[in-house]
């Protein structure tokens, strides 16, 4: 019988892409799972949050401005729910810094950036929100 070897290798993380913009919401899903996310994408806030409680994702790229409900909305609706308060949400826009987006989101991205950039945000956010959701159980 052969010795039982341990994987080195991590599950990917899960990333959700919310950006009413399809060419780039498609952009960014994509060149995450080049980067070994295993990444998907939506259109809506509405869909967003559904979405991240269906495929318990670790993470949602969140743009602020979308067709039903804003980013800070999606956020916050994600924050105050028991199955998708773990996810880091990691905001992003074209349009600059936008006060108060820290507020409940674990980062803020304004494009244009460096996706390995956006790879490592993303990354640390998620460690960072596993270790204040252990703290608290």
């Amino acid at each position: 019988m052969e010795p039982v070897q341990e994987s080195s290798t991590k599950a990917a993380l899960k990333v959700l892409v919310i950006d009413d913009h399809k060419a780039h919401a498609e952009g960014l899903a994509e060149l995450l799972q080049l980067a070994g996310f295993d990444a998907s994408y939506v259109q809506t806030g509405g869909e967003g949050i559904e979405t991240a409680r269906a495929l318990n994702v670790d993470a949602v790229l969140l743009d602020m401005n979308l067709p039903d409900m804003n980013g800070f909305e999606v956020c916050r609706r994600l924050r105050r729910d028991a199955n998708t308060a773990h996810i880091a949400v990691v905001f992003h826009t074209a349009q600059g810094s936008v006060p108060g987006a820290r507020h409940e989101g674990d980062a803020f991205l304004t494009y244009p950036v460096a996706m390995s950039e956006v790879y490592a945000v993303i990354r640390s956010s998620v460690e960072r929100r596993r270790k204040r959701m252990e703290s608290f159980l």
